[in-house]
């Protein structure tokens, strides 16, 4: 279970640094990437920078906890979240709405514009 749960947090912790990542100064940012979308170990990223394993463990988590900060002030990653929800659920109603034969160019073009904003029409 704690596998899963590491698992998790490092998929939150990449939503909010896709979401925050603008806020952080260059050196976080440069650390974060390495982390998250080079996949590279502690000792690599320490090695590359010139510091200590310690110091990227370190200032990793200061940004997980400057990221959580964010977001639990300005929510944008909960709010999206939601509305992605949102969408699927219209999207299912609409789609059932359409099988049960009432087809109008207004339903078609309401569940393009669905897909699109859902990024599934892509």
């Amino acid at each position: 279970m704690l596998a899963d749960n590491d698992f998790e947090q490092r998929i939150r912790s990449g939503r909010l640094y896709d979401f925050y990542g603008g806020l952080l100064t260059e050196r976080q940012k440069k650390v974060m990437e390495q982390h998250f979308y080079n996949d590279l170990s502690l000792g690599e990223i320490a090695e590359e920078n010139g510091v200590s394993r310690q110091a990227i463990h370190d200032l990793l988590k200061r940004v997980e906890q400057t990221l959580e900060r964010y977001e639990a002030r300005l929510g944008l990653l909960a709010r999206s979240d939601k509305e992605k929800a949102e969408l699927s659920e219209v999207r299912e109603i609409l789609a059932a709405y359409i099988a049960e034969g009432n087809i109008d160019k207004r339903l078609i073009k309401a569940q393009k514009i669905i897909l699109d904003l859902s990024n599934e029409g892509r």
